[in-house]
């Protein structure tokens, strides 16, 4: 059983509204692992994380809204921590933004 890991960003500001606005962007990224826990277990599932997108284009404040247990939330916080942003953008100068992310955990077979 190999992991495939999927990500997806939400951004949840008033940029979305703003006419030169942007969301932020993943620059680059780092796939989570799995815990021999949730492998033993067959875990699978989504964790949901809360976070802002700071200015340096870094995570920070990261929170578990939608846990999935065996060790994968935590993984999943780590995985985020390690990510580098392209911030979120208004008037041309970045900007805190807060945002959603989901990272599944899919086992192969």
């Amino acid at each position: 059983m190999s992991l495939v890991a999927a990500v997806v960003l939400l951004a949840t500001s008033a940029l979305a509204q703003h006419a030169s606005s942007a969301a932020p962007r993943v620059r680059h990224k780092v796939d989570p692992e799995y815990t021999d826990e949730a492998r033993n277990q067959h875990s699978q599932g989504t964790v949901v994380l809360y976070t802002k997108i700071g200015t340096d284009g870094r995570a920070r404040d990261i929170k578990v809204i939608r846990p999935l247990g065996h060790g994968l939330d935590e993984k999943a916080v780590e995985c985020l921590a390690k990510w580098e942003f392209e911030p979120g953008m208004r008037d041309g100068v970045p900007v805190e933004t807060p945002a959603s992310v989901e990272i599944n955990f899919l086992l192969e077979q």
